[in-house]
């Protein structure tokens, strides 16, 4: 049973067209909800936030209809009966995630752009941002659309709520209230289960064992994570994930805290203040974007800089944004300052109009004076040749000169230690388990050739895609779908990781699709009311064709 001519010629007519108010209507509730998970509490899920969503999509899920039950780990399930010849089909779920990440910032109004003609959008919190087509050409997707976006100083949770708007704009079509009447008339389709768990975004699946297991005793085998970036995207891989770590002890044993005892109090001169703001990027999205972080910053700004006198005195990581951060740095005179105001303007200052910030301040010093740390002066140079003069195994290194099907070596995060350490985190990627091993082990003999420096890799999370094998019915649901709207889904990786393995565990597979918006967990993202209908509806087309090969499967068995 395919989608009725009805159906198609309404979406082709647009007749839709209240599906983007209640779209909107729907994201504005959910992304004034705070609901970032917290990757230092214990509790499951992390935050109390996103208990407060579940409690609010209980509301809405039953004002349409829906059958809904909510576990003690914030896990919703909204259930949906089969609609015609899908009455008695298995169910198909599909599933989003409740947390969003963290610096995500609840906002109670969206903007709106009609009409967007590919000229900068007017950012009311970041003037300095230049979101247009010119700035990123892959906005070019947009480009007539009514555009919904943020003040842009913060995202504002599109990663997940935008996928969890499409289940709600589905729910909206399924309730068949008010413009939804007889919208879906003639459209078979299966049981639908619409899912809401915790904790995705820090990789936690506490809460998954359970909800895994009550989807396979009931009768699920099959369904989506509704959480990709693209629109009308298909993803059936991931990458392997995993995590090194780099740790530099001093050459001589230092306290938690420099004194003047323990190193020499630097003389009078410039001590400096130097706050960085990087072009902040998922990784996912880091080539297309231009990533920057201040951790590449340190590394440039002290190649340039180093023969000048100029000292290193701290690095203080920023606690809202992985890319951002503030370098303590002592100059002896006013020429060697303006050499660092030179750096900065060479290597930070291009950056600006996709978002990067630069602010010097002349620093405060207590009565025991400025010390340099040789320490981190030792590190950043490290950090310079391995950026800038190694050749990775295997290419390329940093994720903002990685695109596609390539993996990625990235300096995520630095802090000190106790006793003066300086420890350096970094994400490896790929989607090929042996370039990950690979991609460790070149970085392990980079480290090598500096004395007292402590190296440590573990695995994070695997590819999806060899057990996806067994279901490739998952795609081309997706693409039939697609098609009978005249729209184009296309299989893409997943630039990430997904937290789907309980549900493959328990004989539930579980493939990825777009929701289409830009820029995740970026204070830049955007969506359009055109992409929030056209996905509700890919959602129904793409569930009929599921029904449509279940009974023609079910005709051909003897």
């Amino acid at each position: 049973m395919t989608l009725p001519s009805s159906f198609t010629s309404a979406f082709a007519e647009g007749r839709f067209e209240w599906l983007k108010r209640s779209a909107l209507t729907h994201l504005e509730a959910v992304v004034a909800v705070d609901s970032c998970s917290d990757e230092r509490s214990e509790t499951v899920p992390s935050s109390e936030g996103q208990v407060k969503l579940t409690a609010l999509l209980r509301t809405l899920f039953e004002g349409l209809g829906a059958e809904v039950e909510v576990d003690e780990y914030a896990n919703i399930i909204a259930r949906y009966s089969g609609r015609g010849e899908g009455v008695n089909a298995p169910p198909i779920a599909l599933m989003i995630h409740l947390d969003t990440a963290h610096g995500t910032r609840a906002i109670s109004k969206l903007l709106t752009h009609p009409t967007w003609d590919g000229s900068p959008l007017t950012l009311p919190a970041q003037p300095s941002l230049v979101v247009s087509e010119q700035t990123y050409p892959s906005l070019s997707t947009f480009l007539g659309h009514t555009l919904v976006h943020g003040p842009g100083d913060a995202p504002f949770g599109l990663d997940d709520k935008l996928g969890l708007t499409h289940l709600l704009s589905l729910a909206t079509l399924l309730s068949e209230q008010g413009e939804a009447e007889g919208a879906l008339e003639g459209v078979s389709l299966p049981p639908v289960w619409l899912i809401g768990r915790p904790d995705e975004e820090i990789g936690r699946d506490d809460a998954l064992i359970g909800l895994a297991q009550r989807l396979k005793a009931g009768g699920v085998r099959r369904g989506y994570t509704v959480d990709g970036i693209e629109p009308f995207e298909v993803n059936v891989a991931n990458f392997f994930g995993a995590q090194a770590s780099v740790t530099f002890e001093p050459l001589t044993p230092q306290p938690s805290q420099p004194t003047q005892s323990t190193q020499a109090r630097l003389p009078e001169g410039l001590p400096l203040a130097l706050t960085l703001g990087g072009v902040n990027t998922h990784g996912a999205t880091a080539h297309a974007e231009g990533h920057r972080s201040a951790l590449r910053w340190l590394a440039e700004l002290w190649r340039d800089v180093k023969n000048t006198g100029v000292r290193l005195c701290a690095y203080l990581p920023s606690e809202e944004r992985e890319c951002d951060g503030v370098i303590h740095a002592w100059a002896p005179d006013i020429t060697s300052a303006a050499q660092l105001r030179a750096a900065v303007k060479k290597h930070v200052e291009p950056h600006i109009p996709r978002g990067a910030s630069v602010r010097f301040e002349e620093l405060e010093v207590s009565d025991e004076g400025l010390q340099a740390d040789p320490t981190l002066e030792r590190l950043a140079s490290w950090l310079g040749r391995v950026l800038f003069e190694a050749h990775p195994t295997p290419a390329p290194l940093l994720a903002e000169d990685s695109a596609g099907w390539e993996g990625y070596s990235h300096p995520a995060s630095l802090e000190r230690q106790e006793g003066g350490a300086w420890r350096l985190d970094w994400r490896l990627r790929d989607f090929d388990l042996e370039a990950l091993e690979t991609r460790a082990a070149w970085l392990e003999a980079q480290h090598a050739t500096e004395a007292q420096a402590e190296f440590s890799w573990r695995r994070q999370y695997d590819n999806m895609a060899s057990r996806l094998e067994e279901a490739p019915e998952l795609v081309r649901w997706a693409e039939q779908g697609a098609r009978a709207l005249g729209l184009n889904a296309e299989v893409r990786p997943i630039r990430g990781g997904t937290g789907v393995d309980p549900f493959l565990d328990a004989g539930v597979m579980v493939a990825n699709l777009g929701t289409g918006y830009f820029s995740p967990e970026s204070e830049k993202e955007l969506t359009s009311l055109e992409l929030m209908r056209d996905h509700a509806l890919w959602l129904v087309a793409l569930l009929n064709q599921s029904l449509h090969q279940a009974l023609s499967s079910a005709q051909e068995k003897p």
